[in-house]
């Protein structure tokens, strides 16, 4: 079920990516996250709170340690999509696109050295295969090329 989730969320993500960029016509990256964040927000908390998720039990529940983590992964969340929109605004969408998604390799890095997770020969073949499309696709060939001269 998670892959169809997945792949669901990845529909999405593409969708949204796609929107924003006709949106920045004319916009400022930082108003047009804001929306973004909003309108975010509000599905999100209707859909917990239509599947009795979002309570004042629920959140009292949490303890300080989930709450912190919380609030860093909504820090990180938001600073990524200040990022991301800046870059859209001033880039083509198919390398910001790419470069953002090369988050992929800094997650399976990151949860190897701070969650001790594995990374299985065939997922380490899958990043450095991310890695190359990443730089294939967001660095102009003829500085690819003068880095082997």
């Amino acid at each position: 079920m998670y892959i169809l989730f997945a792949f669901l969320g990845a529909i999405m993500a593409s969708l949204g990516t796609i929107f924003a960029k006709i949106g920045l016509k004319g916009v400022d990256a930082n108003l047009l996250t804001a929306i973004r964040g909003i309108t975010m927000a509000v599905i999100v908390s209707v859909a917990a709170l239509s599947f009795g998720k979002l309570s004042v039990v629920s959140l009292a529940a949490l303890t300080p340690k989930q709450w912190t983590f919380v609030l860093l992964s909504g820090l990180a969340g938001g600073l990524s999509w200040l990022f991301f929109y800046h870059a859209l605004a001033f880039g083509p969408i198919v390398p910001v696109t790419v470069i953002d998604k090369f988050s992929i390799v800094l997650v399976a890095i990151l949860a190897t050295l701070i969650l001790s997770e594995k990374i299985t020969l065939q997922a380490g073949v899958g990043l450095i295969m991310i890695t190359i499309g990443t730089v294939l696709v967001s660095i102009p060939i003829e500085k690819i090329i003068s880095v082997f001269k």
